[in-house]
């Protein structure tokens, strides 16, 4: 009797490796974070530069002529040319998340973790922040600036970090002079969404205020970038608070500085644990 015998074919297809495809993502995504926010940049640079064609200096240059155009004209190249800077902010946005989102990804994969150790993350209150800025209000390069120092720290590094071979206190040591400006550019939106709102410039400002406050007070909670920052703003207008509301601002001060404490020795915990 003779015995058949079963050949399978080889699948042609090649097998995708997820991880070196959310890698490609996680690149791609910063790189177009960068170059769209870079363009967006050059066309926000434009546009402040010619600020007294499209305000009144009678009003102190405070309002603005809503139907004034740059690019003038009707026809449809016209209306893409305007429609270009909304553009590459959004584009520049869409990168961000996609990049954050590997990272998230990355960071809780096999881990089933609750929202508010979600929340706590630097990473998810970003990529939050971000899409907020995607969907609500204006396209504005002081909401941009924070994604696009990120972007560039983790392109300028990004073969160390994809081979897993970058040093947290090494990179932290090297961009310590970007990190700072990160945290001071996170702080700067505040104020620019505080005059956004007194001007009127939207009606999503003051919504975009207090969605950002709520945001920035888990930064001050869970972020060593935010506390230290925060606290050097704190120092340097120490000497100027009245005597009256000595008490209230050292008590801010003691907050934050004992957040930081408590980061630190829960982050001393886990690493005698890990």
């Amino acid at each position: 009797m003779t015995q058949i015998e079963i050949i399978k074919k080889k699948s042609l297809k090649k097998k995708i490796d997820p991880l070196k495809q959310q890698k490609h993502i996680w690149l791609a995504g910063h790189s177009m974070a960068l170059a769209f926010g870079g363009l967006f940049a050059l066309t926000y640079a434009f546009h402040v530069i010619l600020f007294f064609k499209y305000r009144s200096w009678k009003w102190l240059f405070l309002k603005m002529n809503k139907n004034y155009h740059f690019v003038s004209g009707h026809r449809w190249y016209h209306a893409i040319l305007r429609c270009l800077p909304h553009t590459f902010y959004r584009l520049s946005l869409c990168g961000t998340i996609a990049a954050l989102s590997v990272t998230m990804h990355q960071n809780w994969l096999n881990v089933n973790p609750q929202w508010y150790e979600m929340l706590a993350s630097e990473n998810c209150q970003t990529l939050l922040m971000a899409a907020l800025w995607l969907f609500v209000g204006r396209a504005s390069f002081y909401r941009l600036f924070p994604y696009l120092i990120l972007s560039y720290l983790h392109v300028s590094n990004y073969k160390a970090e994809l081979q897993g071979t970058a040093h947290t206190e090494e990179v932290t040591k090297k961009n310590a002079k970007l990190l700072r400006l990160l945290a001071y550019s996170e702080l700067f939106v505040i104020l620019a969404l505080v005059l956004d709102s007194l001007l009127l410039k939207d009606g999503t400002s003051g919504l975009c205020l207090v969605v950002y406050l709520g945001f920035y007070w888990l930064r001050i909670n869970f972020s060593p970038y935010a506390q230290a920052t925060v606290l050097v703003v704190i120092d340097h207008f120490d000497k100027r608070v009245p005597p009256q509301y000595r008490e209230q601002w050292n008590n801010i001060k003691d907050f934050i500085e004992a957040k930081n404490k408590a980061r630190e020795e829960r982050k001393e915990k886990i690493s005698k644990t890990a």
